[in-house]
């Protein structure tokens, strides 16, 4: 049969014992959720971030002069003052076409000019350049004869009207012989009245004599044939 313990050594195990206990009960008791909830539930801390972040743009980013916006920044609309200044200029005016330079100047209304063939300086003139028989015309010609040593200072050897069946030279007729002043220099005018008939050629017999009739198959030609010539239409007989 064991010893009985002293008095002593059972209050002290008792002591240890109840000290267990109490250990024992703290860690269960309803507290711990409260503490486990408050630790899983996010701290204050954590949320100021986001607050901050969302009301700092607002509050800290400086206001922008509309007319100092980077392209594409702004509202819709607004511009640069380089761009209002663009919107405003006047477009310059285009220039002014360079006008054709203008034909040869007629002498008179209707009438008509042609340099001559081979003479430097040369031409003849008709004025007017149409109408019907009877009409008066006056043609002008100018250096239209060959110049040089021995030859006669004249403005042509001969002026002529031809139709369209005559011509200057062998058979031809000859047409209507113009005469014009003065005989010497070179230049000479003519009046010449349009006729109703002229010489036309014929190179097996005697020359015919033709009636003018409306057409564009006249001209005025100097002797020596060709060098200076000159279209007439004859518009009624």
């Amino acid at each position: 049969m064991p010893a009985p313990r002293p008095v002593a050594s059972l209050i002290a195990a008792s002591l240890i014992a109840a000290c267990a206990l109490a250990a024992v009960l703290a860690g269960c008791s309803p507290r711990a959720p409260a503490a486990a909830t408050a630790a899983s539930s996010p701290a204050p801390v954590a949320t100021a971030p986001s607050a901050l972040a969302t009301t700092l743009p607002a509050t800290a980013a400086p206001a922008v002069p509309p007319g100092n916006a980077a392209p594409g920044a702004g509202s819709p609309g607004a511009a640069s003052p380089a761009t209002t200044a663009l919107a405003v200029t006047p477009a310059a005016p285009a220039p002014a076409a360079t006008a054709p330079a203008p034909a040869a100047t007629p002498l008179a209304a209707g009438c008509a000019t042609a340099a001559g063939a081979g003479l430097p300086k040369s031409s003849i003139t008709v004025c007017p350049a149409a109408g019907p028989v009877g009409s008066v015309v006056r043609v002008a010609i100018k250096g239209c004869a060959p110049v040089g040593a021995g030859l006669p200072d004249i403005p042509a050897a001969g002026l002529f009207f031809l139709g369209p069946d005559s011509w200057l030279g062998t058979n031809g007729g000859g047409g209507a012989s113009v005469p014009y002043a003065p005989q010497a220099g070179s230049a000479a005018t003519a009046t010449f009245t349009i006729p109703a008939t002229y010489i036309g050629g014929n190179e097996d017999g005697p020359y015919p004599t033709l009636r003018v009739k409306p057409g564009a198959g006249y001209e005025f030609i100097t002797d020596p044939a060709g060098q200076c010539h000159i279209q007439f239409t004859v518009t009624a007989p």
